[in-house]
């Protein structure tokens, strides 16, 4: 009964809550809180192909914790190659050091540079990266994605205090989403090649402290028929699993509404090579999602504060082909991986 109550005084809430409408100039932009401590503003590419190649860039900005960087780009013939240290001093705008993301035109072009060295099991490579992002979708905002009642009711089974309800501020980050298509030039060791990715971008910030992470699953892509699909799942420490999505057609944005269980992802403790599962959308949209992982890419965040795993997969969506991530973390004093 208690819990009944709860949940009804929260979904009322979050009925009520003003969406903020933000200039797409203003999400475009890097955000700043100097003053807020756990401040995170993330900005992330990626870029897959059907020959096998791909291509992963992301930069944090941290208020009271380093930079964080993601640069790693995979060729059949090259294997892996990526950039582990340092990337340089934090520039004004997106930048670290040698690695760039230039707004051309909000919600529309990106461009991302790179001029620096990389390493392969190989050795150490000079790279040039001059991609350009060019958006096939609308900038997604993730205040209409949440789903009101699975909130309302994960919120409702905790103990309320007021710690609770302060670690509660971090669910509040805002965060944006776009399909679309990364296409241009990488070179290694001065040999020159044109690339052409489906690709997905995000842009979030807000308060983040991994070690009060559980575990979370993000699934996404742009299908062969030009559609886009996100799922996108976490669980902190503090409260149960939450979930929010998208699937784009012809523009037309549909979010997501019903999702399954952590638990169908067997064994808990590993990560996940293959799958199938159902989603549904609004207006009726099911989806069933099945992949099969063919690269992954693993992530330590703050020194094994948190761990995660970057799947390039392939797959289908209602067996409509799909080059997708399957991207899924967790916090090692909770999950032992086997």
């Amino acid at each position: 009964m208690i819990q009944t109550i709860k949940k009804a005084i929260i979904q009322r809430q979050l009925s009520k809550r003003e969406i903020t409408n933000w200039r797409l100039e203003e999400v475009e932009q890097k955000q700043s809180q100097p003053n807020k401590l756990l401040f995170n503003d993330s900005s992330y590419f990626n870029g897959i192909d059907t020959s096998g190649s791909f291509f992963l860039s992301r930069m944090s900005f941290r208020t009271d914790r380093t930079n964080e960087h993601w640069l790693e780009f995979y060729h059949p013939e090259l294997g892996l190659l990526r950039r582990l240290s340092s990337l340089g001093e934090e520039g004004d705008g997106f930048n670290q050091g040698a690695l760039s993301f230039i707004c051309l035109s909000p919600a529309k072009q990106w461009s991302i540079q790179f001029e620096g060295t990389m390493q392969s099991d190989a050795g150490t490579h000079q790279v040039v990266i001059n991609m350009k992002f060019e958006a096939k979708t609308p900038l997604i905002d993730f205040q209409h994605a949440m789903i009101p009642e699975n909130t309302a009711e994960q919120i409702a089974k905790e103990k309320w205090s007021r710690s609770f309800f302060q670690k509660l501020k971090e669910i509040k980050k805002m965060h944006f989403e776009q399909g679309g298509v990364l296409s241009g030039t990488i070179s290694v060791d001065g040999k020159e090649q044109h690339y052409q990715f489906r690709s997905m971008r995000d842009h979030s910030w807000g308060l983040r402290k991994w070690s009060e992470w559980d575990r979370h699953i993000w699934i996404c892509g742009m299908l062969d028929n030009g559609d886009c699909i996100n799922i996108s799942m976490i669980k902190y420490n503090y409260l149960g699993q939450l979930a929010a999505g998208f699937y784009i057609k012809d523009q037309k944005v549909s979010y997501l509404r019903e999702f399954p269980p952590f638990s169908v992802f067997q064994p808990n403790h590993s990560i996940v090579k293959t799958a199938q599962i159902n989603v549904a959308f609004e207006d009726g949209l099911q989806a069933m999602v099945e992949w099969e992982l063919q690269h992954m890419v693993p992530y330590d965040m703050d020194h094994g504060e948190y761990t995660i795993f970057e799947g390039i997969s392939k797959g289908t969506v209602n067996s409509i082909p799909i080059r997708m991530v399957t991207e899924f973390g967790f916090n090692p004093l909770v999950y032992k991986l086997v």
